[in-house]
């Protein structure tokens, strides 16, 4: 198991609803778990499974900051609620509202394979606690798994702007 990236895509409406309300956001993980989300709620998602936190260090060059916005996958957007009542699983979800997601989609294009491979740095991965913690087995099979998921996530973002939606992002 672990900890694990949620991404989905929502309309802007729902995303309102949800910052507005931020109780409503227990209620959405609940719905999400049983597969009965309500239809403002049923778009696209994307699981980064435990590779999250490889991805962000990447983009940013740090474990939990960085600048906007690449830093969007962990700090960026509008967190929903507080840290104590609206945990969803490693802490509150945080929503991109349609404008940060083509942000942060525009931002990526400008990523490239080579730029992955020049900022993977196992050694200072494992010294920051990049979670799973695993960067510095001899496996190359590390970096195509980080750069197999950033395509995956820009594929997404670039679906999600095109759709006008927002996006909610949750360590789970």
């Amino acid at each position: 198991m672990g900890m694990t990236c949620e991404l989905r895509q929502i309309s802007p409406a729902y995303a309102q609803k949800l910052l507005q309300s931020p109780n409503e956001v227990l209620q959405y993980y609940d719905d999400a778990n049983q597969d009965e989300l309500p239809e403002e709620a049923q778009g696209e998602d994307l699981d980064l499974d435990k590779v999250w936190h490889g991805l962000h260090y990447l983009l940013t060059g740090t474990a939990w900051g960085g600048e906007a916005p690449l830093n969007s996958l962990l700090v960026g957007g509008e967190q929903v609620g507080d840290e104590e009542e609206h945990d969803v699983g490693y802490g509150p979800a945080r929503i991109l509202l349609p404008s940060q997601v083509a942000a942060f989609s525009q931002a990526l294009d400008t990523v490239s394979p080579a730029e992955i491979r020049r900022s993977f740095n196992p050694t200072e991965m494992i010294k920051l606690g990049i979670y799973p913690n695993v960067w510095d087995r001899e496996d190359e099979e590390l970096e195509e798994w980080l750069q197999q998921s950033l395509a995956e996530l820009k594929e997404f973002l670039q679906r999600a702007v095109t759709q006008q939606q927002a996006v909610i992002i949750a360590v789970v």
